[in-house]
């Protein structure tokens, strides 16, 4: 059962990074209208997107055999870390706004930190 849950946490996270990699690299400027987030550089919005690229690709190889690449949970738990701390780091000093689309996904990007965490952290799942 935890594996199917972690199976579909795994595309969750895969679906939010490969859409956010995909904006950021195609058209930048719509991430402002669907996140909220400010375009301040264009060239660190590419950079972004190549880094989300790279951690949409980790999710893929994770989906292809969790218990082969296990060890790699914990980048994508780091991923989802991020996702919380930082916004909420970014609106206590007032850098973001605080609308439902920079506070709404920070209990499903913690949800997600702990699913990879557990899934990390449980044993190898015996060859059927």
């Amino acid at each position: 059962m935890f594996a199917m849950i972690l199976r579909i946490c795994l595309v969750a996270g895969l679906l939010i990074d490969g859409s956010v990699a995909l904006i950021s690299l195609v058209a930048p400027a719509l991430l402002a209208p669907l996140f909220d987030i400010p375009v301040r550089d264009p060239i660190a919005v590419l950079i972004g997107g190549g880094e989300f690229a790279v951690v949409a690709l980790v999710y893929a190889l994770l989906l292809r055999d969790v218990d082969r690449f296990r060890p790699f949970l914990w980048l994508v738990a780091l991923d989802q870390t991020f996702a919380v701390v930082l916004p909420v780091v970014a609106m206590a000093r007032g850098d973001l706004p605080a609308t439902w689309k920079t506070v709404g996904p920070l209990p499903l990007s913690a949800v997600l930190t702990l699913a990879f965490v557990l899934g990390a952290t449980r044993k190898r799942t015996p060859a059927a």
